[in-house]
């Protein structure tokens, strides 16, 4: 039985070709410049699109280090199947959260990043529990670094303006403040904190 034109929209939607992926990642690299978050040691991250992967998409440090983004993915498959969908944008706003990560360690080997995120960047043992108040989403509660990386990625998507709906939660607001301190820090030529 063929598919309907609508399931083979949703098909292609899952996806990600060479050109959307260009497009993607130049919409959203300009998105980091204008909110000063760009630098000449991130020109050196390289982003690929592979065949395939089981994951969305991975950071790999290096260097350069690279975002690889697959074509296709079982975690995308999964999506088609449950009708949800994760936009590419996001993916790349989250990786680009960690190669900024890794390209200035400064801002996230420091203390003020431990209080902010609930443990050292990269600390697999100190997973949360999802709590709405504490994470802007439930995978930020899986490790501080994902905890960074899914709030810088709200940040960049809001253009730096905190959601209201986001306003009333102390915890967010001190994350979303810690992120803004690293766009005045970059605006001013710094690669992290003291």
């Amino acid at each position: 039985m063929p598919f309907s034109q609508k399931t083979t929209r949703r098909i292609r939607r899952h996806i990600i070709t060479l050109d959307q992926l260009t497009r993607t990642n130049i919409q959203v690299t300009c998105e980091l410049e204008r909110l000063d978050f760009w630098s000449e040691d991130l020109d050196e991250v390289v982003v690929w699109l592979v065949p395939v992967s089981t994951c969305y998409y991975g950071w790999h440090s290096g260097t350069p280090g690279s975002i690889s983004i697959p074509s296709i993915s079982l975690a995308q498959l999964g999506d088609f199947f449950s009708g949800r969908y994760l936009r590419l944008t996001d993916i790349l706003r989250h990786e680009w959260a960690h190669a900024l990560a890794d390209v200035h360690p400064g801002f996230v080997e420091c203390r003020a990043f431990v209080r902010c995120f609930g443990g050292e960047y990269e600390d697999p043992e100190s997973p949360e529990e999802y709590d709405r108040e504490l994470h802007v989403s439930k995978y930020a509660a899986t490790m501080p670094a994902e905890n960074f990386a899914e709030t810088f990625h709200f940040y960049i998507r809001h253009k730096g303006r905190l959601p209201v709906r986001l306003a009333g939660r102390p915890a967010i607001v001190r994350k979303w403040n810690f992120i803004e301190r690293i766009a005045r820090a970059m605006g001013l030529g710094r690669t992290g904190f003291r």
